[in-house]
């Protein structure tokens, strides 16, 4: 054992003393990690943002009333201007320019300033009877692609549908009391004493329809459950650290191929095989330098989550359990290629093709959660996302070592094939 720790130390004693590896596994993580993080936080303002949507009312009335509430209610996320501007001119209004005309609202739209343009007709339903022989239409102006849903389209014919639903059902409702009164006046009695009751009883009607339609319940009740943290700048770290944390301890341990083959071409390995220290010994020890190169790169990249406020420390075990698991398998399978390296330039381009293919694979640079279904199995194939998994649990759903052990056992299963391979392919003679 004090063998194979003399050649570990030896070998992270000559790494560090190259003032550039000190840039490659401090500096340079460190500058990416901090940067992708702010870069994933966008801030308080993230999340849907409102739609602008102009609305010309010519006729304001009870019924447009109706329809700017109900669409109101139907898309929380539209601002319908110029009613809804504020004093940041959200609305994107020009000086002086409090309500648009149709004309100045078309321009608008094409030149991107709102989404849509809604214009109501002059007639605009009042009355049932109007609403049953109306024909004026709905004007909807918009660059959006006809052949896609559009949510502002949608939203405006739901409501449209909901009023209309309302008045023909008034209407229909009153026909048939107009014809319950016409046989009752045919028998001699009266359902209703006089016209101020039968307009009472519409009223009545009318209103009880409204809220019917304005309170039937929800197809669908969306909850959004709560983030692990409300700082969007944190959850943008919780990405970051551990996906730059897995990305950089492959770009270090993988480099292990090409310094392998150096040491062979140097015959430097080979002199260390005259000392008395077996072949295992010799790959142990190896081996365990890359092992506490991949842990020390990994604590480093963590150190900053720690900086920012991730809370790591309530899971520590789990995450010093994913972050060993991970660097064995990396290790593991920079041992199993190392053999087949036959020059320095060819391990070196291997290794950043590997690191530049399993970290986007595996969900280092985003999460996997945001790529199709299909994207996410061949991801799997990575060791990356196995590692990214536990660490999500960890961090965002403040996970155990209970909770890890899929994850666990699949790097280490990898490592043991891996190291199996490399240990059978290991050689000291170039």
């Amino acid at each position: 054992m004090r063998t194979i720790f003399t050649i570990a130390r030896n070998d992270l004693f000559i790494f560090f003393k190259q003032p550039g590896n000190w840039v490659s596994v401090v500096v340079i993580p460190l500058l990416l990690t901090l940067g992708l993080g702010w870069a994933f936080g966008v801030g308080e303002d993230s999340g849907p943002e409102k739609i602008n949507a102009d609305l010309v009312i010519p006729v304001e009335t009870a019924a447009t009333q109706r329809f700017v509430t109900r669409l109101h209610a139907v898309n929380g996320s539209l601002r319908l201007c110029p009613m809804d501007n504020d004093a940041e001119n959200a609305c994107n209004l020009e000086d002086g320019q409090a309500i648009p005309t149709v004309d100045q609202a078309l321009l608008r739209v094409q030149n991107g300033r709102t989404a849509a343009l809604i214009v109501l007709p002059p007639d605009f339903a009042t009355e049932r009877e109007q609403a049953i022989d109306n024909s004026s239409p709905i004007a909807y102006y918009s660059l959006e692609d006809p052949t896609l849903p559009s949510p502002i389209l949608q939203s405006a014919q739901t409501v449209v549908q909901e009023l209309n639903g309302t008045d023909v059902a008034e209407y229909a409702g009153m026909a048939l009391v107009d014809l319950f009164d016409e046989l009752a006046e045919q028998e001699g009695q009266t359902l209703f004493a006089d016209a101020a009751a039968r307009e009472n009883f519409a009223a009545t009607y009318r209103t009880a329809l409204v809220r019917r339609m304005e309170n039937q319940p929800e197809l669908v009740n969306f909850t959004a459950t709560a983030p692990m943290s409300e700082d969007t700048t944190l959850q943008g770290f919780e990405q970051a650290v551990p996906g730059m944390g897995a990305m950089f301890v492959m770009f270090t341990v993988l480099a292990g191929m090409a310094v392998l083959r150096r040491e062979r071409s140097d015959w430097t390995l080979q002199r260390t095989a005259v000392a008395p220290v077996s072949r295992a010994q010799i790959l142990a020890g190896k081996a365990g330098a890359y092992f506490v190169l991949g842990m020390v790169q990994f604590l480093v990249i963590f150190t900053v989550g720690a900086a920012v406020g991730i809370p790591l420390g309530r899971n520590a075990p789990a995450l010093l359990a994913v972050m060993a698991a991970f660097v064995l398998c990396i290790t593991g399978l920079t041992f199993a290629l190392a053999p087949h390296m036959r020059t320095i330039g060819q391990a070196a381009n291997l290794e950043r093709l590997i690191s530049l293919t399993l970290a986007p694979l595996g969900g280092a640079w985003w999460p996997l959660a945001i790529v199709p279904p299909f994207m996410r199995t061949i991801g799997h194939i990575s060791p990356v996302a196995w590692a990214m998994d536990a660490f999500q649990k960890i961090i965002w759903f403040n996970g155990g070592l209970q909770d890890i052990l899929l994850e666990l056992g699949v790097l280490l299963g990898a490592a043991a094939v891996l190291f199996g391979i490399g240990v059978a392919a290991f050689r000291i003679d170039a």
